[in-house]
């Protein structure tokens, strides 16, 4: 019993993207086509799942964010491609941005119940967080 032997990741179609941009006070999860474009009810932020005020940073609201837009990539999968006739074989890439609650809240959602059914669509998973290296100096410590 041979098995088949994987495509290069090149060779399949490119993948969706399921950008996850957080910061200190908020989370913004973002689903768009591979060509960048913004897929329709595809932006998630901690405000629009229903958190206010100081809550929008709070890693429940990450991991709100999370769920719904796994919801909405399960859609997508589920929706037929109309050239082929069939079902199409959507891949995704994960691209985390920035140091949050968040970041940590969309990890944990992608490894439990919540992320099995996209799982295995994922090919790619990339931290996208710029870091200075060296630079000007940065600006004087606060003192309260």
């Amino acid at each position: 019993m041979q098995r088949e032997p994987k495509k290069d990741i090149a060779e399949r179609s490119k993948p969706y993207h399921l950008h996850v941009y957080t910061t200190h006070n908020n989370c913004r999860v973002v689903f768009t086509y591979p060509s960048g474009k913004l897929v329709k009810n595809g932006w998630w932020t901690s405000g629009s799942c229903g958190f206010k005020g100081a809550n929008k940073s709070s890693y429940e609201a990450g991991y709100q964010c999370a769920v719904r837009a796994f919801k909405r990539v399960e859609e997508e999968i589920a929706r037929p491609n109309f050239k082929d006739g069939g079902v199409s074989p959507v891949t995704l890439a994960l691209k985390f941005k920035g140091f949050g609650w968040g970041r940590e809240a969309v990890q944990k959602a992608f490894m439990t119940s919540e992320g099995d059914n996209i799982r295995a669509s994922v090919v790619v998973v990339e931290d996208r967080t710029p870091i200075k290296i060296g630079g000007t100096r940065a600006k004087k410590a606060r003192r309260l």
